[in-house]
């Protein structure tokens, strides 16, 4: 029979335990919210998703020449070129124009910026773009320019900036789900780091502690707890401590803490459990009710802690228990035995069919 020594009391103390399986839960979130966030901030550095600000329009090749594509930048005197870009059958876009320090400068808006355009809703307002090279586009606008003037393609030849000032290419979606996430990230891990932090200075505060409410008060009875552990433990194995008062068992994502003064009835049952390689090892179920509000069950794979349990929560000898435990391992090999015999004579039988089938096939032929 292991019985708890005695040293190191203090160490299990209920709030301990309370602030260890916190921690134990809250951990791996953390590190995987922090790691995610270091990857999206890393990510949000990158070309595609940066926003450069460009003072003039003349700048675009040196932007673009140097990575800096997506930009935000002011342009006046735009007009339509009378071009759509379309996709599929609808129109996304449309493309137009302005002539600045004898450069054709193309823009391509999207249809909702256009028509703002139009309606004089644009002013002062910098257009989000993102800068491309299209020599073909930038060359067709600039001979259909030529011919409305009613000159000769070779006088506007070199007109058009290839480097073009794309609305719909600019990622927008990208960016701000991106900005969303990090934000939103960045609040969870505050807020998570704050509740560890309270929970820890205010025990009363942790999601485990919600167990004793069945009882009454959540901080009396964490007070109690600990006195409990610190004065009157009788036994501590594994996950497991039995007081004069409670049965206490710790698993990670929660803890089960039952009143001994509730527990009318207690059992303990024996399974047999295939595992891996086909072999077969013994579990043990404890159970504790009272027939009414109170069913308690737990699992163990050592006999010996079951037994050190059943044997601090009563009081007296677990003779009882160790008879019922050999008798229900007994009836359990008993029943894998007929299996076996049962399946052995099937086994036979249909072998012995299918000799005979057999027989009869070669005494027709």
């Amino acid at each position: 029979m292991a019985r708890f020594k005695g040293w190191g009391k203090m160490q299990h103390r209920f709030r301990r335990l309370l602030q260890k399986n916190l921690l134990l839960v809250t951990l791996p979130i953390v590190l995987a919210l922090t790691s995610l966030i270091l990857v999206l901030g890393k990510v949000s550095r990158l070309e595609h998703f940066q926003t450069e600000t460009m003072e003039s329009t003349s700048e675009a090749r040196e932007f673009f020449l140097s990575g800096r594509r997506n930009v935000e930048v002011h342009i006046e005197g735009l007009t339509s070129t009378g071009f759509s870009y379309v996709v599929g059958d609808t129109e996304a876009g449309e493309y137009f124009y302005r002539i600045e320090n004898g450069v054709m400068e193309i823009v391509l808006l999207e249809k909702s910026t256009a028509d703002e355009l139009r309606a004089g809703k644009r002013a002062d307002k910098p257009y989000l773009v993102r800068i491309i090279k299209d020599d073909a586009t930038a060359t067709y606008i600039e001979q259909q320019y030529a011919d409305a003037l009613g000159v000769p393609r070779e006088e506007l030849l070199g007109l058009g900036s290839v480097y073009l000032f794309d609305e719909i290419a600019y990622p927008m979606v990208r960016i701000v789900v991106l900005k969303i996430s990090l934000y939103s990230l960045s609040v969870i891990l505050v807020i998570l780091v704050a509740y560890v932090l309270l929970a820890t200075a205010f025990p009363v505060l942790n999601f485990e502690a919600r167990v004793l409410k069945q009882f009454g008060k959540v901080s009396r009875y964490i007070r109690k707890l600990d006195r409990e552990i610190e004065k009157k433990l009788k036994m501590h194995q594994n996950n497991v401590m039995v007081t004069k008062n409670f049965l206490i068992v710790s698993y990670l994502t929660h803890i089960d803490v039952v009143r001994l003064d509730d527990v009318k009835y207690l059992s303990k049952h024996v399974e047999r459990r295939k595992r891996k390689m086909g072999h077969r090892v013994s579990v043990y179920r404890l159970t504790a009710s009272n027939g009414e509000d109170l069913y308690f069950e737990a699992v163990f794979f050592d006999e010996g802690v079951i037994n050190d349990v059943i044997y601090y929560m009563r009081g007296e000898p677990l003779l009882e228990y160790e008879e019922r435990a050999k008798q229900d391992e007994e009836e359990s090999l008993l029943m894998e035995a007929i299996a076996e015999e049962q399946e052995r004579e099937e086994q036979e039988e249909a072998e012995r069919e299918l000799y005979e089938q057999f027989d009869r096939d070669e005494f027709i032929r």
